[in-house]
């Protein structure tokens, strides 16, 4: 039982994802979540220039392309199992980009905001909706999903039987490299917020899974030895025989 309480925390910790996934795209219509969009995106074209929008654009254009991440995935995925001489984490690494992959596309398919939602985006003061119908149907951001599940599943690779000061690096390395695919999703207004929450929130939660099925298991606990009592016993046995 002690072996397995690390990977029932992480698979735990996926379903609880999930579970905040499935809330937020039955909230994307919400007047709590258009009001949150609207803020953000109101804060971004407060701090938007013309130049860096289009540059950032081709940045973010380049890294999204599937066969980009597909073949991140597979090259990182490869280098990982080589180095550990185990298979498991090219399957890790590729699973959960293929799967984040599959998914947000699955729900971009079920989850679309409505017209009413949509007008209420476009009647927001001193905001540029112009491209707001475009957004029917982002939810979630493929990109972010992506960038989660990739960094994620790499650093949870990089970080096995790695000193809590590594472990800490490759995390943080990881999230920040999230974030800035997050902040880039924003800034050349690709996403709305509710998007982008919703990638990061998938993909940490197929990250989770790849944990739980990579991390070694805890050794588990001998039963406790009494030298003391052992040599009673043996004095026993010969005093008999």
């Amino acid at each position: 039982m002690i072996a397995i309480r690390p990977r029932l925390g992480l698979v735990l910790l996926s379903a609880a994802l999930f579970s905040v996934l499935a809330i937020l795209a039955l909230q994307v219509n919400s007047e709590w979540m258009t009001a949150l969009d609207s803020a953000v995106w109101d804060w971004f074209d407060a701090h938007r220039s013309h130049r860096g929008q289009g540059d950032s654009t081709g940045l973010f254009s380049y890294i999204g392309q599937p066969l980009h991440v597909a073949t991140a995935g597979l090259v990182s995925g490869s280098l990982l199992a080589l180095q550990a001489r185990s298979a498991m984490r090219l399957v890790v690494v590729t699973g959960a980009v293929g799967a984040g992959a599959v998914i947000e596309q699955l729900l971009k398919a079920v989850v679309e905001r409505t017209p009413q939602n949509l007008a209420t985006l476009r009647a927001v003061p001193d905001v540029d909706w112009s491209p707001v119908d475009l957004y029917a149907s982002t939810f979630p951001s493929g990109h972010v999903t992506g960038s989660a599940t990739l960094f994620g599943t790499i650093a949870v690779c990089l970080c096995i039987g790695r000193s809590r000061v590594v472990k800490a690096g490759f995390s943080v390395a990881a999230v920040l490299g999230v974030l800035f695919v997050a902040w880039l999703a924003l800034y050349v207004r690709a996403h709305l917020f509710a998007d982008v929450i919703g990638g990061m929130v998938l993909g940490g939660a197929l990250v989770a899974l790849g944990a739980a099925a990579i991390i070694p298991p805890r050794p588990r606990r001998s039963a406790p030895y009494s030298v003391g009592a052992n040599s009673e016993v043996a004095r026993k046995g010969t005093a008999w025989s």
